[in-house]
C-alpha cells in the first residue's frame, strides 16, 4: 500500500497543475465541491482486431487522471498514467484488466478512485492486422491535432510537460515529411518539399547545422526496415540505429535503434512514445486522406519550374502605400510576411511576373498549396496575361484557416495566347502578422504529368464548424452530452440487442458496433435535438464520417422529430475503412412546414462485426442569401 500511496500522490500534484485547466469558472476552492469517482461516466470499448481499447469519461468540468498497468494486471504494479481523454491504448495479452482513475475539477481531486474492467480476447500472437494498418496509407504527423508533438515524465505517455498546439511547428519542416511501412518490413522516410529533418536543440548529430533552438536538417529519402514485437503488455517498433523520424527528440533516438511504443492504433490515426528512461516524447501521426494534392511541380512538364520570374508588391493598408512586404523562398516555396493589417481586397498584392508563355492550340492545368499563419477570408488568385489584367485565365477568391494547407488548381482549361504570364496573390484583408507560404507552383500543358486532378466541387457552400452560424455547434456540441438524447434500435436480423456504444468528445461521436447485421435499418443511432427548422427556409448541412470497416449503404438523415416524413434529405454513403468521408447537402428545406425540433439519424444497418464509426464536423446553418 505504501508504494501505491506514492503513485496517488504524484497524481494529485499532477491534478493541482492541471485544474486551471477546467471549463468551469473559477471562484476558490472547496472541498465539499471535489468530484466522486464512482459518479464518473466512464466507458470503455475494446477494437478486438488490434487489442486497441479506448477509455472515455464523461462530464462537464472534469478531467481523469488514468492509471494503467503495466508488468501484469494490477495498478499496483508499476503504473503509469495519462491524462487524456478520450485515451487509446492497445494491450498485447489476452484476459481481462483493470484500469483505475482519479477524477479531477477545479476544486481537486477526488478522494477516491473508481475503476473499470475490461476482456481482452485474443494475445497478439501475430501482427498481421496491425501490419494490415500500418501499411493501409502514407503517414504524418497529424498537424492540426493538439499534442502532435508531445513530451512528459518517463513512464507516461509523453503530455504533461510540454503539448504543441495545432499547426505550431509550421514553419519548421515537420509537416511535410511522410512515412510508408511496407508488409513486408520494409520503412521509408521521405523528408518531403522541403528535404529536412527536423532535431532537438538538445541533440548533438549533425553539428554543422545545430543552432541555439531546435533545427532543420538537410536529408535524402531513406529505406530501411521495422520490426514488431512485445514486452508485457506493449508492443513496440523498432527500427535500426541511424533511422530518420519527422522530429528526433534526442542523440540516442539516432545513434541507438529507434524503438517507438505503439500506443494507439485505430483507423486512421496512430499514437507513438520515444521513452529514455528520463523523459517520453509523444507523436500523433495521421494516414486520413490528405485529397488532391496538385500537380506534380517538380515535373520538367512545370512551366514554372523553368521560367524566369520578378517580384513587385502592392502594400497599402487604408490605400497609402507603404515598404513593401518581405518576401523569402526555398525552392518553389515563397512566403510573404504582412506585418501590417489591410481592410480591404486588392490592398495587399504580391505579383509574380514570369516570362512563361501560353498559346490558344493547348490547354492548361495550374495548381498552388497555399498556408496562412492566421485565418483570412478572401485571398484573391488570378493568373493573367502580363500588361492586360483584363486577360486572364482565372480570377478566384478562396478561404484560408490558419495552418491549414489549401490546394488551389485548375484543369483543363483552354489555351490563351499570352507571351508573358503573370501571377498575382492579394491577401487584402489580412491580420497584422500574418505569413502566408504559396508552394509547388505549376503551370503546365493538360495532363502533362499524368496526374488526373478531381473534379471541381460545383457546391460553393462554405462549412464551417467554428462559425457562429453553425447551429449545431451551439446548440449541441457545445452543451455536451446534455445537448441531445439518444434512441438506438441495434436489431441484427431484426432481433433487438442491447445498445451500441456512443461516446462523444467535442463534438466527436463514436459509434461501437460489436455485431453484424445484413440490412438497412437494423443498426440505427438518433441524436435528438432541441434545433427548430423554420418553414420555408434554406439550410445547410455537412459532416464527416470516419469508419474501421468497410461498410456500405449508411443512412444518413435530417429529420422532424414528430413526423419522419418532413426530413431535410435522405442520403446514402459507401464508407471504406480508414478512409474519411464528407457528406455536404447545401441548400434544402422542410417539405411539410416548420419543425419544432429536429433529430439526425444514422443507420450503419449491413455493417461488419466490431464495426467503429467516428462522426464529426457536424455543420447545421441557415443558407447564406
Amino acid at each position: 500500500m505504501k508504494k501505491f500511496s506514492l503513485y496517488i500522490g504524484g497524481a494529485l500534484l499532477l491534478a493541482g497543475a492541471l485544474a486551471s485547466c477546467s471549463p468551469e469558472s473559477y471562484d476558490g476552492l472547496d472541498e465539499k465541491g471535489l468530484p466522486l469517482a464512482e459518479d464518473a461516466q466512464v466507458n470503455v470499448s475494446v477494437a478486438d482486431s488490434t487489442n486497441n481499447v479506448t477509455f472515455q469519461m464523461a462530464g462537464k468540468g472534469i478531467y481523469p487522471v488514468w492509471y494503467i498497468p503495466v508488468d501484469g494486471k494490477e495498478v499496483t504494479k508499476n503504473p503509469i498514467y495519462s491524462t487524456l481523454n478520450p485515451l487509446n491504448k492497445i494491450w498485447s495479452n489476452a484476459g481481462d484488466y483493470t484500469i483505475y482513475y482519479l477524477v479531477g475539477n477545479h476544486n481537486g481531486m477526488s478522494q477516491g478512485m473508481g475503476k473499470a474492467t475490461f476482456h481482452i480476447q485474443n494475445s497478439l500472437t501475430n501482427y498481421d492486422n496491425i501490419i494490415s494498418m500500418l501499411s493501409s496509407g502514407t503517414w504524418r504527423i497529424a498537424s492540426t491535432e493538439a499534442g502532435h508533438i508531445a513530451r512528459g515524465p518517463s513512464g507516461t505517455d509523453g503530455t504533461s510537460w510540454y503539448s504543441a498546439a495545432a499547426g505550431e511547428k509550421a514553419d519548421k519542416g515537420v509537416y511535410d515529411d511522410r512515412i510508408t511501412f511496407s508488409k513486408d518490413g520494409s520503412y521509408t522516410y521521405d523528408p518531403g518539399t522541403g528535404g529536412t529533418v527536423y532535431v532537438n536543440t538538445g541533440c548533438s548529430i549533425f553539428p554543422e547545422y545545430h543552432q541555439n533552438e531546435d533545427y532543420m536538417v538537410p536529408v535524402k529519402q531513406q529505406k530501411t526496415t521495422y520490426t514488431l514485437s512485445t514486452e508485457g503488455d506493449n508492443v513496440y517498433m523498432t527500427m535500426p540505429a541511424g533511422t530518420l523520424f519527422p522530429y528526433i527528440p534526442a542523440d540516442d533516438a539516432y545513434k541507438s535503434e529507434l524503438k517507438l511504443r505503439i500506443e494507439s492504433l485505430l483507423g486512421t490515426s496512430m499514437v507513438l512514445v520515444w521513452d529514455d528512461g528520463t523523459i517520453a516524447w509523444h507523436y500523433i501521426l495521421t494516414c486520413a486522406d490528405e485529397g488532391f494534392q496538385g500537380y506534380n511541380a517538380s515535373s520538367d512538364c512545370n512551366l514554372f519550374k523553368s521560367c524566369k520570374f520578378t517580384n513587385t508588391y502592392y502594400y497599402a493598408p487604408g490605400w497609402t502605400q507603404i515598404q513593401d512586404p518581405e518576401m523569402t523562398s526555398s525552392g518553389n516555396s515563397y512566403t510573404v510576411t504582412l506585418p501590417e493589417a489591410t481592410t480591404g481586397q486588392w490592398q495587399a498584392q504580391a505579383f509574380f511576373h514570369t516570362d512563361m508563355t501560353t498559346n490558344a492550340a493547348n490547354h492548361y492545368d495550374f495548381s498552388a498549396k497555399l498556408l496562412s499563419t492566421k485565418d483570412h477570408d478572401n485571398v484573391t488568385v488570378k493568373l493573367f496575361r502580363s500588361g492586360d489584367d483584363q486577360t486572364y485565365y482565372f480570377l478566384d477568391n478562396v478561404k484560408l484557416k490558419a495552418f491549414e494547407p489549401y490546394i488551389f488548381y485548375k484543369s483543363d482549361m483552354p489555351g490563351i495566347d499570352m507571351d508573358k504570364v503573370d501571377l498575382v496573390l492579394d491577401f487584402g484583408g489580412n491580420q497584422a502578422g500574418t505569413q502566408v507560404t504559396v508552394s509547388d507552383i505549376d503551370l503546365q500543358e493538360h495532363a502533362c504529368d499524368g496526374v488526373v486532378a478531381p473534379q471541381e466541387d460545383q457546391d460553393k457552400t462554405v462549412y464551417t464548424y467554428d462559425s457562429p452560424m453553425n447551429l449545431w455547434k451551439s446548440n449541441v456540441d457545445d452543451k455536451g452530452t446534455g445537448g441531445f438524447t439518444t434512441y438506438f434500435y441495434y436489431a441484427p436480423g431484426w432481433a433487438q440487442i442491447a445498445d451500441p456504444d456512443l461516446s462523444v468528445d467535442k463534438g466527436a461521436y463514436t459509434v461501437t458496433l460489436p455485431t453484424a447485421t445484413n440490412e438497412q435499418w437494423q443498426a440505427q443511432v438518433h441524436l435528438i435535438t432541441t434545433i427548430s427548422g423554420e418553414a420555408d427556409t434554406k439550410y445547410d448541412f455537412s459532416c464527416k464520417l470516419l469508419p474501421t470497416e468497410d461498410v456500405k449503404g449508411v443512412t444518413i438523415k435530417m429529420t422532424d422529430t414528430a413526423s419522419d416524413d418532413n426530413y431535410y434529405f435522405l442520403k446514402q454513403a459507401d464508407l471504406i475503412a480508414g478512409q474519411e468521408y464528407t457528406l455536404k447537402v447545401p441548400a434544402v428545406v422542410l417539405p411539410k412546414g416548420a419543425a419544432k425540433a429536429l433529430k439526425l439519424v444514422f443507420d450503419f444497418g449491413g455493417n461488419p462485426a466490431d464495426e467503429q464509426v467516428k462522426i464529426y464536423n457536424i455543420v447545421f446553418q441557415k443558407t447564406a442569401q
